[in-house]
């Protein structure tokens, strides 16, 4: 199976283009999603983040209160890092057993939707990575026109990850995201008929992988 993995900044309109995955059958495993999960109904998980982090961050019904959990590691290192050394590992499992029920039924690609795939080493976990690439006025223009946030805030999100540009230098495909949805679309089209294409040949050449 033939994994892409999926990644870009924040307002660079990666969902978009995980969006078109779906609508092309492609199943998508969403990174985001299954963090989403594990702090809400992961018991393994949350207790875990309880032991670490104390219980205050747990919120109705026993689930992680993610907003609290957020303020104590958002601007912490070290805490961010023992956030992830607990929940890492988990999402990676999740995600693996997610692809391979895929493989099982016969499906020849999948997408990993990971926005932090560089910077949290996924990226070894897939064959060809594809970065939605937008310049950076633009992303804080769309960032700002989606969320109530200031701008500073927005300067610290974005900050807060990788820059695109350098995304693009260890992409193998990026998709400029920065003109109009058609123009987008068309990239696509291309890119996965490339994709296709190469993979089909590989088939031939190795038919045993």
């Amino acid at each position: 199976m033939l994994t892409i993995g999926l990644t870009g900044g924040i307002g660079s309109g990666k969902s978009t283009v995980a969006q078109w995955f779906e609508q092309q059958g492609v199943p998508v495993m969403d990174a985001d999603k299954t963090v989403h999960y594990l702090l809400q109904s992961d018991s393994s998980t949350i207790s875990k983040l309880v032991g670490e982090f104390g219980s205050d961050i747990l919120g109705e019904h026993g689930a992680i209160n993610r907003v609290e959990l957020g303020r104590r590691v958002f601007k912490q290192e070290d805490a961010r890092k023992r956030l992830e050394r607990i929940v890492h590992p988990r999402v990676i499992e999740c995600m693996n057993s997610e692809r391979d029920a895929q493989q099982r039924l016969g499906t020849k690609v999948c997408v990993w939707d990971v926005p932090l795939l560089f910077e949290t080493g996924f990226d070894r976990f897939v064959d060809v990575v594809w970065v939605v690439w937008i310049p950076r006025d633009l992303q804080i223009k769309r960032v700002l026109a989606r969320d109530k946030l200031s701008h500073d805030e927005v300067e610290a999100r974005i900050a807060a990850q990788q820059a695109l540009d350098e995304k693009c230098k260890r992409a193998d495909v990026v998709i400029d995201n920065s003109g109009s949805k058609i123009e987008t679309m068309c990239q696509l089209e291309a890119a996965w008929k490339e994709l296709m294409k190469h993979n089909m040949k590989r088939n031939i050449e190795n038919p045993e992988d």
